[in-house]
């Protein structure tokens, strides 16, 4: 037997390679004929019969490579990049698969590997099922490439039929994605079908209250970093490790963002170009499918538009900026671009400017500068609200629903069932960590086992006791507050007077605001007065 470059061969060091993808693994009499464990028997049985024919070489086995439940449209499989690499270190000149698909379902690439590649690295492939020998010159050596293309088309009609069941999943509100968001996780009685998971429940709830209270992405990242609130990764035991344990910005917007949060199945919002791409296309709203009511819900749909609508005002703001109750309502009446405000620490006005002036306005002598101070824009706003929407609220039917409702005591009540199951939790953990030692001093687990126990247990216990602290200081603030008296007048009058306006409240009422440059403004509302 020779080489590509016409030496004697006088010894073979093989790799046997083997691969089964998820759409492949099943339990008919086919599907076990793919197995793993059936391809490396075939090829050894192979090899065993070469060692009768070539009696003269010395064959050894470098290694058996296996990637299972890997595609073979893709050659980033990690096994498969160890056999380039032992190749590459010239550890090995023979590479048998029981069947050309094993080696990979892309015919371009399989292609150049078996014609190129394996040759210009003088290493021999086999390919049993096909009866293909790059060191042997026969008729099933040049039939490969078609063969090849078959597998690939196998792979593309299998990928066809695959995104056609799960489209059909998700158009009836079936769960189709891998690891759920934060908060929920796969029924265990039904794979297609979310439930709660408690912990991350309580996270999101908490991320929303902070939005509502108009706190930045970046404020709420900071206050659950400080608070040592696990990320996302930690909380749902991820197999994907996360490089830093604090919450980012992003995370937190993605989970304000999510629909999903409020019972409806939100999924396709991306795709690929093709079987063999790994590109990712992002949909457009309309194309995703979004079916209703399909779990429990987290938040209600009113919290979650309102923090949609907070998200819209204000865009692009940090935990540096200022804010402003009519910060992202204001537009220029000239040339309907956004009206910014000048913030001055040491000075009690601020004014308002058009961006579109401030960007081109000395350059290309656009619009005008619409400079105005905004607090005085402010004041004529919430004289506005006040004439136009509060004047049909009927004060003594507010009175008498506020002297029904007690806001404090189911809010104690609520709280001191929180402390005590953080209790609960905290002893249980504690009793885990004292099994840990036990079992570590019995030499059941290594160090390096006790050492990444110990590390999870007080990290889980830390959380427990930040928590807990949170309950109690909350706890604390109500039943003081709840010791003051409580006038049900006065906070009547303050609403109907709108004394203490907020952010949630405005966009709520306010679409939008035209500044124009004499000064004046015009309001345009979300809401229609009542007709009698």
């Amino acid at each position: 037997m020779y080489d590509n470059f016409f030496n004697k061969i006088t010894t073979i060091n093989y790799i046997i390679y083997a691969r089964l993808s998820k759409e492949e693994q099943g339990k008919s009499k086919e599907d076990q004929s793919r197995s793993i464990k059936n391809q490396i028997i075939m090829c050894k049985n192979y090899i065993e019969e070469e060692k009768n024919i070539y009696v003269d070489c010395l064959f050894t086995e470098v290694a058996i490579l296996k990637d299972d439940g890997i595609s073979g449209t893709t050659f980033d499989r990690e096994d498969f990049q160890k056999l380039v690499s032992l190749i590459e270190q010239k550890k090995a000149n023979m590479v048998i698969t029981k069947d050309l698909s094993r080696l990979g379902r892309d015919h371009i690439q399989t292609d150049d590997y078996i014609e190129k590649w394996f040759p210009e690295h003088n290493v021999r492939y086999v390919s049993i099922m096909e009866n293909i020998d790059t060191y042997v010159d026969s008729v099933s050596n040049e039939i490969a490439p078609i063969i090849n293309w078959s597998n690939e088309n196998f792979a593309r009609q299998t990928s066809k039929k695959i995104k056609k069941t799960f489209k059909n999943y998700r158009e009836v509100g079936k769960w189709t994605g891998g690891e759920p968001p934060l908060g929920y996780k796969i029924d265990p009685q039904n794979k297609y079908h979310l439930v709660i998971e408690p912990k991350g429940k309580e996270v999101v709830e908490r991320i929303f209250k902070l939005a509502l209270e108009n706190n930045s992405l970046d404020k709420i990242a900071k206050i659950l970093t400080n608070d040592k609130v696990p990320i996302p990764s930690v909380i749902k035991k991820s197999k994907r490790k996360s490089l830093s344990e604090h919450w980012s910005s992003q995370s937190i917007k993605n989970i304000l963002k999510n629909e999903i949060y409020t019972g409806n199945m939100v999924q396709g919002k991306t795709t690929r170009l093709n079987h063999k791409s790994k590109k990712i296309i992002y949909l457009p709203k309309q194309q995703w499918n979004i079916i209703q009511n399909t779990h429990e819900a987290i938040v209600d749909k009113q919290t979650f538009d309102s923090v949609q609508l907070i998200f819209k005002s204000n865009k692009n703001k940090t935990i540096k900026s200022y804010d402003y109750l009519l910060k992202g309502l204001i537009k220029c009446h000239e040339c309907n671009h956004a009206i910014g405000i000048q913030h001055y620490k040491n000075r009690s006005k601020n004014y308002t400017i058009c961006s579109f002036y401030r960007k081109y306005g000395n350059k290309m002598n656009v619009c005008t500068a619409h400079r105005f101070s905004y607090e005085e824009i402010e004041k004529l706003v919430l004289k506005s609200i006040k004439k136009n929407c509060l004047k049909f609220v009927d004060k003594n039917a507010l009175i008498q629903k506020l002297n029904k409702r007690d806001y404090a005591s189911n809010q104690v009540f609520k709280l001191k069932e929180k402390v005590e199951k953080g209790l609960k939790e905290i002893a249980k953990l504690n009793n885990q960590l004292d099994n840990i030692y036990e079992d570590k001093l019995n030499d059941i687990i290594s160090i390096e086992q006790f050492k990444n126990f110990i590390k999870i247990k007080k990290n889980e216990i830390e959380y427990e006791e930040s928590q807990l602290k949170r309950y109690n200081d909350e706890l604390k603030k109500i039943i003081e507050a709840s010791k003051e008296n409580f006038d049900v007048n006065k906070i009547v009058d303050d609403f109907i007077n709108f004394s203490k306006p907020n952010k949630l409240l405005i966009v709520k009422l306010i679409d939008k605001i035209f500044l124009n440059q004499n000064g004046t403004i015009d309001i345009y509302y979300k809401i229609k007065p009542p007709h009698y």
